[in-house]
């Protein structure tokens, strides 16, 4: 039988290319602990990827390296994207590494992380922007699952403080594939028929992964959009999600959330027979501040004595009058006298006084005449005398 004499480096090169050719191999993620991790000073990192049974060599070139945002660090456990090869030379296979994701809760705090600042930076925590919720809901809405134990805690708490307030519920599913746009769906419809005018979103505790729903940045720009005031119960008091930075409200539990929303009948009645005995004090203290000022005013002499009081009254009057009539006689005897006065000066200086001696005046046209240039021959004039007027005309000047 002929042998068939093949180099090591043939074999490498057909099994390489058996291995760069398998659909499967070619891109796959490989779950597993980081082992024997170096940082070589070209960039590249050198790492095993092992889990309990068996381990697999594995290469990060530097420009993939460079687009993590953390550094891999040993016992780190990771999902890798990979492509399985051969290195020739050495004949061992090997994964070639394109990106790295941590695994659990690592994973997703740092997805938590991320969209918390970035929500953040945008305004949406702002205390600015919290919605007051209403000291008396006269209908509330409750957005969680409808076969939980969140749904029968929040029941059971409304109905013990106040059976008199409506609750709406809108069923969604509160984790899995259907939640977030279940959750989202159910914010847009409560603001649409605008029934209930605060929403309780929420649902019991759970791990991060149950919870994940509510750290989902649709939810959160859902109940950033909400109208009407939203309060965030999620899982137990030590659990946070992005939901309670961005409702109006958070409370540590959904039945906490019931007991914030709802007020208390036996409160409410209690405030209200309390404003009632206020008032009702506030009341009698104003009659009696009233009826002591009443009896103050009766108790003046013009009640008391008021026959009396009118009388002196009346004289005062008297008084008054006979001293006004007094000093409006004294201001008329004063004037009658200026006037005296004057009369006689307007008669002293009457020219009617001149005329009666002899004299008269002549005018022509309303003006006096007071030289022979003011008349012409032939001009009539007016002379007037003591006891009256006449005409006559000029014959001549002299």
């Amino acid at each position: 039988m002929k042998r068939k004499i093949v180099s090591v480096w043939e074999v490498n090169q057909y099994v390489s290319r058996l291995i760069e050719e398998d659909y499967t191999l070619g891109d796959l993620w490989l779950q597993g602990e980081v082992s024997n991790c170096k940082y070589h000073h070209s960039g590249h990192v050198y790492f095993t990827i092992k889990d309990a049974r068996a381990s697999l060599q594995a290469v990060m070139f530097e420009r993939d390296a460079r687009r993590l945002s953390f550094r891999l660090e040993e016992g780190m456990k990771i999902y890798a994207r990979v492509r399985v090869t051969i290195y020739e030379k050495t004949g061992a296979y090997q994964a070639y590494v394109f990106d790295v994701e941590k695994q659990g809760k690592g994973l997703l705090y740092e997805q938590f992380e991320r969209l918390k600042t970035k929500l953040q930076a945008e305004g949406l925590f702002d205390e600015s922007l919290k919605k007051p919720l209403p000291n008396f809901p006269k209908h509330v809405g409750v957005i969680t699952s409808q076969t939980g134990a969140a749904v029968r805690d929040i029941i059971q708490v409304a109905g013990r403080r106040n059976p008199s307030i409506p609750l709406t519920i809108y069923p969604t599913h509160v984790q899995g594939e259907y939640a977030v746009s279940e959750i989202v769906e159910a914010l847009r419809v409560a603001n649409i028929e605008k029934r209930v005018d605060v929403i309780i979103l929420g649902r019991g505790g759970g791990s991060i992964e149950d919870l994940w729903a509510f750290n989902e940045e649709a939810v959160a720009r859902a109940i950033a959009a909400s109208e009407i005031p939203v309060v965030s119960a999620v899982g137990h008091e030590v659990d946070f999600t992005i939901s309670d930075f961005v409702s109006d409200k958070r409370a540590a539990t959904p039945s906490a959330a019931a007991e914030l929303v709802i007020p208390s009948q036996k409160e409410l009645l209690e405030m209200i027979l309390g404003n009632k005995r206020r008032i009702a004090m506030q009341m009698e203290a104003k009659t009696k501040a009233a009826r002591h000022q009443l009896e103050y005013i009766t108790s003046r002499p013009v009640f008391v004595k008021k026959d009396l009081f009118y009388k002196t009254k009346m004289q005062e009057v008297d008084d008054y009058y006979r001293d006004l009539l007094r000093a409006y006689e004294r201001g008329l005897q004063l004037h009658q006298k200026r006037y005296e006065i004057a009369v006689h000066n307007l008669e002293r200086l009457s020219p009617l006084n001149t005329l009666k001696r002899g004299y008269s005046l002549v005018s022509q046209k309303e003006h006096l005449v007071k030289s022979i240039k003011d008349v012409q021959p032939g001009d009539e004039v007016e002379i007037t005398v003591t006891d009256g007027c006449f005409k006559a005309k000029v014959c001549e000047k002299e």
